[in-house]
């Protein structure tokens, strides 16, 4: 059996090399001439000058401040102490164990600042410090006074010390402590009760709201949104709630400038139940018998339930551009000040907006919430009216995550037919951007493609925290050229989990999205895809269910329908029925449950026949990672189904499926430190053996009934009757 099998996958091998999906032409562009490319070099922003400042703990005893001069990170540490300052960095779970750590104090016989590279203890986490053989830090200045002291120093953002961390594009716990005392020499043993971890991007700008004589003088007003007393109760985990917002009075163009949240905290924990909110633009003559009195009636409601087909109007579905965006752990959003995102000014100006919030209620806490956003905009306008679009993989089932992964990668598509039939000649400017997942995700990146050559990455974080989903101002602004390719990549870590995990809204459910805000403004309020409903049934070996032809499946898929409108409801009274999702329902919670995929019913092949697909998937092998890893990759460079979502929906582009880009992978520069070559050189190694062919759903059925052998299958009966 071992000999046959490896002779089978020997030959699947061959023919996945082989195997090419004859794709159409995409509507590239036109290469720019070099008089064009100079132009939109000229027009591209770059924030090299930029400072960065912190407050690490609670009460405001600790600064940070920080800046980047070619490969040097310069710091200032400024605290309420005359004793020692630490600051630290991991990759992991923040604590000091591994960590690298530094130690400043000013003398206090001497004046003078002292600074001392070090490392945590593997072994410990309540070990002192341990310090570095080679010292990697620079003093620049220090002093102190009755009340704080004050240290700036430097480093190389790559030491080529095993003990430091090189500080890159991810994100990073970064460790800070104070104590009341100097350290003692010869003993590091002194940590003080002070402290704290705080995740943040070191490399690049953040601009801050202005402060209070700049919004004066440049005449900035506030308009707070929020949701009005929405009832989160204890016994609801994760609710979705909308409510419409009448637009502020302005007869004249006015620029939104930034925007932070307003949240409420539980009384208990601290901390608000809230995990993201986005306010819509609503388009309200999308539908020819929409009227204003309606919008007027929702503006006086509390709001909804999202998306519900019960219960929420069908007018609330041209709320679909966003303004703001906010994800947990962000401090909101200010824009660099060449843009603004434009509101009011007349009759074509929107009138009405949907504040949109996702409560994730893990600790089954009961609050009447009142959180949204503020809003700080002004008359006096800047230079280029800036948009908002979202850009990923569509929520849906057909995003699949195994489970017990290490790592499993999908990704969402921006398209050339988008690209092509919406952007500029010049194309637009990317200047900030905001990966999101859920708890699984843990390396996202923005890809960015053209002509076949995948160029800098746009944004990347491969330490990825869930909890700290701030949007990232771009240092230099990315020019996204009609016929582009934006692909958002997500990979997760699944390894305690038992079952699949799939895509959706819920914090039990996965997505992968980016929120990019760019310039000029277009018509353009989101650019993703999926995995098409049947490729995806295929991927698994399953071609029809009982009852339904494959376009009603799509249909359910892609217009969030009911499946009890399709079904005879003969086909839910059978015992058959009920025998196969009793698996299903011994083992997985209300949503595997009432999940559509355990309300389809296998018929063909015969060898799957009257099993739910959700049983069909919980009984895979996904423990094999030549299976696991073989699926993810068909997936991936298979076929994927594209979507253009234009704001003004009385203009529209149709979907279309396409198979995944060929090109070639950006590789970054090698690094001058040995054992960081060789990660480098590992992780392109990865990159570089990723299959880029649309795979035939025949050698798909090989591979699944191959694997499908060590579950008690009769692959071979299978096989006959598919090859």
């Amino acid at each position: 059996m071992l000999k046959t099998n490896l002779v089978i996958l020997i030959s699947i091998v061959v023919l996945l090399q082989h195997t090419i999906c004859l794709q159409s032409t995409p509507m590239n562009h036109n290469p720019p001439g070099n008089e064009e490319e100079e132009t939109i070099l000229q027009h591209k922003i770059h924030h090299h000058d930029w400072k960065r400042i912190e407050i690490m703990d609670p009460v405001g005893l600790y600064t940070l401040e920080w800046w980047v001069k070619s490969k040097e990170i310069f710091f200032r540490a400024t605290v309420n102490t005359q004793g020692f300052i630490g600051l630290g960095f991991s990759k992991k779970s923040g604590l000091m164990a591994g960590s690298d750590l530094v130690l400043l104090w000013v003398d206090d016989r001497t004046g003078k600042p002292n600074i001392l590279d070090c490392h945590g203890d593997l072994t410990s986490n309540s070990a002192a410090p341990i310090q570095d053989d080679t010292q990697n830090y620079n003093i620049i200045d220090g002093f102190q006074n009755s009340t704080h002291t004050q240290i700036e120093f430097s480093r190389s953002l790559e030491t080529c010390d095993p003990h430091d961390l090189p500080i890159g594009s991810e994100t990073l716990k970064v460790l800070w402590s104070f104590g009341k005392t100097d350290p003692i020499h010869g003993n590091l043993n002194s940590h003080g009760h002070n402290r704290g971890v705080k995740s943040l991007f070191l490399l690049g700008p953040l601009f801050k709201r202005p402060s209070p004589p700049l919004l004066d003088f440049f005449d900035i007003k506030q308009w707070d949104v929020t949701v009005k007393n929405v009832a989160v109760e204890n016994n609801v985990n994760s609710l979705y709630w909308c409510k419409i917002i009448s637009a502020p009075p302005l007869n004249e163009k006015h620029h939104i400038i930034g925007y932070e949240p307003l949240l409420t905290k539980e009384i208990n924990t601290k901390k608000p139940l809230v995990h993201h909110m986005i306010l819509f633009e609503c388009s309200t003559s999308s539908y020819s018998n929409s009227n204003s009195a309606s919008w007027d009636v929702w503006v006086k409601s509390n709001g909804s339930v999202c998306n519900s087909n019960l219960v929420t109007p069908r007018d609330w579905d041209s709320c679909i551009t966003p303004v703001a965006v906010w994800s947990i752990g962000s401090t909101g959003q200010f824009l660099p000040s060449h843009v603004g995102i434009p509101i009011g000014g007349g009759s074509h100006s929107a009138k009405y907006y949907m504040l949109e919030v996702h409560y994730d209620n893990i600790y089954s806490r009961k609050l009447f919430d009142n959180s949204g956003f503020r809003i700080h905009y002004t008359k006096n306008l800047r230079q280029n009216d800036a948009g908002i679009m979202i850009s990923g993989i569509s929520a849906s089932d057909t995003l699949i995550i195994p489970p017990g992964q290490k790592l499993y990668r999908n990704v969402g598509i921006c398209a050339p037919t988008c690209t092509s039939a919406l952007f500029p000649k010049s194309g637009i400017k990317i200047i900030s951007g905001a990966l999101h997942s859920h708890s699984a995700g843990r390396k996202l990146k923005l890809r960015h493609i053209r002509d076949g050559k995948e160029l800098e990455r746009i944004i990347e974080d491969d330490n990825y925290d869930y909890n700290y989903q701030q949007v990232r101002q771009l240092e230099n602004e990315t020019t996204i050229l009609p016929g582009d390719y934006i692909i958002t990549d997500c990979a997760y870590e699944t390894i305690e989990r038992k079952r699949p995990t799939f895509g959706g809204f819920s914090m039990k459910q996965e997505i992968c999205r980016s929120f990019l805000t760019y310039y000029p403004k277009i018509d353009l309020a989101g650019c993703y895809s999926m995995t098409p409903v049947q490729e995806f049934f295929a991927t698994f070996g399953v071609y029809k269910f009982r009852s339904l032809n494959m376009t009603d499946v799509e249909n359910l898929f892609l217009y969030n329908g009911n499946i009890l409108d399709l079904l005879p409801s003969k086909v839910y009274e059978t015992d058959t029925f009920n025998n196969t999702v009793s698996d299903v329902k011994e083992k997985a919670d209300e949503y595997y449950q009432q999940s559509l995929l355990n309300k389809l019913i296998i018929s063909d092949p015969v060898e799957f026949h009257d099993r739910t697909f959700m049983n069909h998937l919980m009984i895979l092998p996904w423990s094999e990672q030549l299976f696991t890893r073989r699926v993810e990759q068909n997936i991936i460079n298979g076929k994927h189904m594209t979507f253009c979502k234009i704001s003004n929906e009385s203009a529209s582009i149709p979907s279309e499926i396409i198979c995944y880009p060929k090109y070639t992978p950006y590789i970054k520069l090698s690094s001058t430190c040995p054992y960081h070559q060789l990660l480098l050189e590992s992780s392109t190694l990865t990159a570089t053996a990723i299959s880029i062919n649309c795979v035939t759903e025949k050698i798909l059925l090989v591979l699944i009934s191959l694997t499908l052998i060590s579950v008690n299958f009769n692959s071979e009966i299978f096989l006959s009757h598919i090859i």
